[in-house]
């Protein structure tokens, strides 16, 4: 099975609706975890399965949910923070596809593992421009308002290269200067990404659980949603990239403590943030070896493994993964979403989404140090003003956390692990057993299929 559907097919989470007042414009990035019924309905397909029957394997999809043309053909893509354009992979790509699976059919696989393609041909209201570049009416699904825009410009590709994280996928372009914001915000060059729990705010798409799709964030634009952060923001500036790296977003790291125990050593590096969701934390090997030793793990294909039932089970005694950075702001993830139980493979196999950024497997791709997505937005509210050319980070405000009323607003609260038996992303043994996060996960499984 291809690492992102395997990837996709083992991302649960615990989802439930959480009312609460919404920015101008929310836009859920979503995750359909198939096979069967947490797959992708048919009516989002080019080429239906038979949800109910044995070889349901190809309806992942994974990424902002986009119809495109007349009649509308729906394309999932990933959001790209440092790239101006959106490209969408072309149907011309599963004509002669050959599959690796046996399952199904090679078109299913095909439109599964480009997460939707698009016919320009079939489309009465496409125009060509230059070169893969074209137009045609784009909705974005599930906004809250609608987004759609009879103009808007993207590139169809018919050649299976990598994307800007080693996948196939096409991406949303949400970099300065991006087509997306001139097209639908123009003169309002910013975003908050915002972790719900695995469902919507605002009921698009429809709360259900299991969750059908998982949202793994959502995507806030025309104004941030005040309501979701609290205390003081700690502003840097979208600066200069790492070493073979694009990537503007950067954090001084200065301190990663393992449940009590300090692991950095009084050292401090740089790395590069992974906005999208893409990878694991990919740490300096002395840091991931110091994490090794800190945790008794042992190495299985390059990861931190585990006997699942050995594991600490006393939350005071948690193998938490706390993270400070140069500018005072510090993130933390629970032992709970940092070390996944893999019974998939083997009953009392679990694996921490840590990676080592010397290991040829992990460096081929990302040759630099990475922060997760997941690492910053499970307690923590993003922000990007490329106007101001600067991007912030503030302590999330869920309605699992405690009451934030009393807590100061210069008060760097942020590694408050939500109650036992709270809701998403909860401590709880019934959200332990489940929650097995998209970003969390990514890198890991380059390396374990």
């Amino acid at each position: 099975m291809p690492a992102q559907s395997t990837l996709r097919t083992l991302s649960l989470a615990l989802a439930f609706a959480i009312p609460c007042a919404q920015a101008t414009v929310v836009v859920p990035y979503l995750s359909y975890i198939g096979p069967g019924p947490l797959g992708v309905p048919n009516e989002f397909v080019r080429t239906p399965v038979n949800e109910s029957g044995p070889m349901t394997m190809y309806q992942d999809r994974i990424g902002i949910h986009l119809t495109i043309g007349t009649p509308p053909q729906h394309v999932f893509v990933p959001p790209h923070f440092f790239d101006s354009e959106t490209y969408v992979k072309s149907a011309s790509l599963c004509n002669n596809y050959t599959s690796t699976m046996g399952l199904g059919s090679a078109a299913q696989e095909c439109e599964s593992n480009y997460s939707g393609v698009f016919a320009a041909n079939e489309s009465s209201t496409f125009e060509s421009s230059t070169g893969s570049f074209g137009t045609d009416t784009v909705t974005v699904f599930d906004a809250v308002p609608d987004l759609e825009n009879d103009t808007f410009r993207f590139g169809v590709l018919n050649t299976n290269e990598l994307n800007y994280v080693g996948e196939e996928w096409g991406t949303l372009g949400l970099g300065p200067n991006s087509t997306f914001f001139k097209t639908f915000f123009p003169g309002k060059e910013q975003v908050g990404i915002y972790y719900t729990g695995g469902n919507s705010t605002h009921g698009q798409p429809a709360h259900s659980m299991p969750p059908r799709p998982l949202v793994v964030c959502e995507l806030e634009f025309d104004g941030y949603n005040q309501s979701h952060y609290t205390g003081e923001k700690f502003t840097q500036p979208i600066g200069t990239p790492l070493a073979n790296s694009t990537n503007p977003f950067t954090l001084n790291v200065t301190s990663i403590k393992v449940g009590n125990q300090e692991i950095l050593g009084g050292e401090s590096y740089l790395t590069a943030v992974d906005l999208s969701g893409r990878v694991s934390n990919v740490l300096p090997a002395s840091v991931f070896d110091a994490y090794v030793d800190a945790t008794g793990a042992r190495i299985r294909s390059g990861l931190p493994s585990y006997n699942f039932s050995s594991l600490p089970t006393n939350p005071s005694e948690w193998y938490n993964f706390t993270v400070t950075f140069s500018n005072g702001f510090t993130v933390s993830l629970p032992q709970n979403i940092i070390i996944n139980p893999m019974q998939t493979f083997e009953p009392d196999l679990a694996i921490a989404s840590i990676l080592n950024v010397e290991d040829p497997r992990v460096s081929g791709r990302w040759p630099f140090p990475v922060l997760s997505l997941n690492q910053l937005m499970f307690t923590s509210y993003i922000g990007i003003d490329y106007a101001a050319e600067e991007w912030w980070l503030a302590k999330a405000v869920h309605p699992w956390d405690e009451p934030a009323a009393n807590t100061s607003p210069n008060t760097n609260n942020n590694t408050t692990e939500p109650p036992t038996g709270a809701a998403a992303g909860g401590i709880g043994e019934n959200v332990r057993k489940v929650v097995i996060s998209v970003a969390a996960l990514a890198g890991a499984f380059v390396l374990f299929c």
